[in-house]
């Protein structure tokens, strides 16, 4: 149960993050002014990193098993 409840907690964080970054990502692209068609693609490039950074932390932190 106690598991559960971590991971619960941690999806939660992990969300409020993509939220935040994302935010970012808008409000820097409104600040240097690129053109509206560019927000799915910033939005994708912020979602695309925050995923691999998970992977790698990840992947550093079990080692692969034998």
């Amino acid at each position: 149960m106690e598991t559960t409840r971590r991971c619960f907690g941690n999806g939660l964080m992990f969300a409020g993050l993509i939220v935040m970054l994302i935010g970012l990502a808008v409000v820097v692209m409104r600040t240097i002014e690129l053109p509206s068609y560019w927000t799915p693609v910033v939005v994708g490039a912020v979602l695309f990193l925050i995923g691999a950074a998970r992977r790698a932390i990840r992947d550093r932190e079990d080692p692969p098993r034998a």
